[in-house]
């Protein structure tokens, strides 16, 4: 197997998952021109969107820019419940990005009834 040139990788940052998606011509090349204007692969440019969209969502637990669990972080549920005007702002800005992108507000009962939903750990809500 061929070695990549530059800083070996942390054994716990590797990435093993490979996500595979069919889309429109039309859309790989947006994509690769918005990828681009940042001087970024179109993998990475897609990768970013994806980690945005899971950071938005206050009932999934905290990601690092790369989208891997921040270790000691505390839990959704928990900052759910410690703080609720907190959790409430950051539910109110995911509602509108969602809003804005889906054209609809995000279900109340994903946050009214948390247990129905994933929010990290094991689904322990």
């Amino acid at each position: 197997m061929r070695v990549k040139p530059g800083p070996k990788v942390a054994d716990e940052d590797v990435k093993h998952e490979r996500l595979t998606l069919r889309v429109h011509s039309d859309l790989i090349d947006i994509l690769q021109r918005r990828a681009d204007e940042r001087n970024m692969s179109r993998s990475a440019y897609v990768e970013q969107l994806l980690v945005a969209w899971v950071q938005a969502d206050p009932r999934n637990p905290k990601v690092d820019s790369k989208g891997k669990r921040v270790e000691n972080a505390p839990h959704p549920f928990e900052l759910m419940n410690k703080n609720s005007m907190l959790f409430g702002a950051k539910w109110a800005k995911f509602n509108q990005i969602y809003s804005l992108l889906f054209d609809q507000s995000a279900p109340a009962k994903w946050v009214d009834q948390p247990q129905d939903h994933w929010f990290g750990q094991d689904d322990e809500a």
